[in-house]
């Protein structure tokens, strides 16, 4: 068990006083931004694990705790996403962390105690920034009850039918340009990725050939063995550079970029754009952490204007107003078998830290996630397909 802080102080309680804080305190365990990286996220030395505790009495209620207007939900699983490197940083697009405030994470947790102007009941589910900690105290009106669909797990409301993952992909590839026709071939870089993989195979269901883009042999049988793509361009190959292996997979040029990651690997995939092709920037986080101006932009830029190419970016919340769309849309998808996720999980609100620099080093195949409390009802899946309503009170 992690040290934890008393009421009245900064002191931290020696570990075997802890055992004796009165039987109707909870304790929280959270993750706190202690310095702003500098480069790559470091686990060491960048956050630290504190504990915390919540007051509640004998009926499960809490008095001091948290605001009429406020929940406390128990944390189920986290999502690991390349945006929360961005907000360890000054002045950031999706907001900053400040030193010492929690560390951010969506997730989605179990309603343990309801303000009495709470929208929410206690029991229910809910998913939002919930912030990397075993209990999270929040505005009622900042998260959001969850969906339900039959046939997709809990942990899929991160994940495949997830904002920061495949609905994100899903707007990359049908909404931002013109989709993959087929006989057209696209390039999704990060293909090995929670966001890249699905891409990929959306771009595959349109009939284009699809070429992956992952570090290493073992992604790129997964890319190929497992999402049933066409090829895989390794760019860590130190034999065969990226130009080489674009003359084996691309030698017709790229229609179509799904791009992920920024820097060297972009600029190499602009010089193959095609005439009429579109370049979709999803993220860039080769470039994540990196100081402000210093970010690597593409120098083959000029090739959209020589051969008629558009290159537009686009974020999740931009194409909000279609999420009914993208929704049935990835879920008929789903049902066809053409799109999957596949999900790495890292056990305990003690692995959050190593999770996230997981990301950023290529330490994870499809969904990362961190398992805060364990859930069955998260890993129910239907048995049958044809039974279209039989897990019709599910929440995913």
């Amino acid at each position: 068990m992690p040290p934890q802080r008393s009421d009245s102080s900064d002191e931290v309680l020696p570990l075997e006083k802890q055992q004796t804080l009165h039987q109707h305190k909870l304790c929280n365990h959270k993750w706190t931004l202690k310095q702003r990286p500098i480069g790559l996220f470091n686990p060491d030395t960048d956050v630290e694990l504190i504990s915390e505790p919540i007051n509640l009495d004998s009926e499960g209620s809490s008095s001091c705790a948290c605001n009429n207007d406020e929940i406390i939900v128990e944390t189920s699983h986290l999502s690991i996403d390349a945006f929360l490197r961005t907000m360890l940083d000054d002045d950031a697009y999706h907001g900053s962390v400040d030193i010492g405030g929690t560390m951010p994470a969506l997730g989605y947790g179990k309603v343990i105690h309801a303000g009495c102007d709470a929208k929410q009941k206690v029991g229910s589910y809910v998913t939002g920034m919930l912030g990397a900690q075993t209990y999270s105290t929040v505005k009622s009106a900042e998260v959001f009850p969850m969906m339900k669909m039959p046939y997709l797990s809990l942990r899929s409301s991160l994940g495949l039918v997830g904002a920061p993952a495949g609905l994100t992909a899903y707007a990359g590839v049908f909404y931002v340009c013109k989709r993959p026709r087929k006989g057209e071939t696209v390039v999704v870089t990060a293909a090995a990725g929670a966001v890249g993989s699905v891409a990929a195979q959306l771009a595959k269901s349109t009939g284009a050939r699809v070429i992956g883009v992952a570090g290493g042999k073992k992604k790129g049988l997964y890319l190929v063995n497992d999402l049933g793509l066409d090829g895989a361009i390794d760019y860590k190959d130190q034999e065969c550079t990226i130009e080489k292996q674009l003359d084996e997979y691309c030698p017709e040029g790229i229609d179509f970029i799904y791009d992920n990651v920024g820097g060297d690997v972009l600029n190499v995939f602009l010089g193959r754009i095609n005439a009429n092709g579109r370049v979709v920037i999803c993220g860039a986080i080769s470039q994540y952490g990196k100081a402000r101006g210093m970010a690597c932009g593409p120098s083959n830029y000029i090739k959209l204007a020589e051969r008629g190419a558009l290159m537009k970016g686009f974020n999740f919340m931009q194409y909000l107003t279609s999420l009914p769309f993208m929704l049935f849309g990835m879920f008929y998808l789903y049902m066809r078998g053409k799109v999957k996720m596949t999900e790495q999980i890292e056990l305990g609100i003690e692995s959050y830290p190593m999770a996230l620099q997981k990301l950023f080093t290529g330490g994870n195949t499809g969904k990362l996630l961190v398992q805060v409390q364990s859930d069955s009802a998260s890993s129910v899946m239907a048995s049958k397909k044809d039974d279209w309503f039989g897990l019709n009170e599910m929440i995913f």
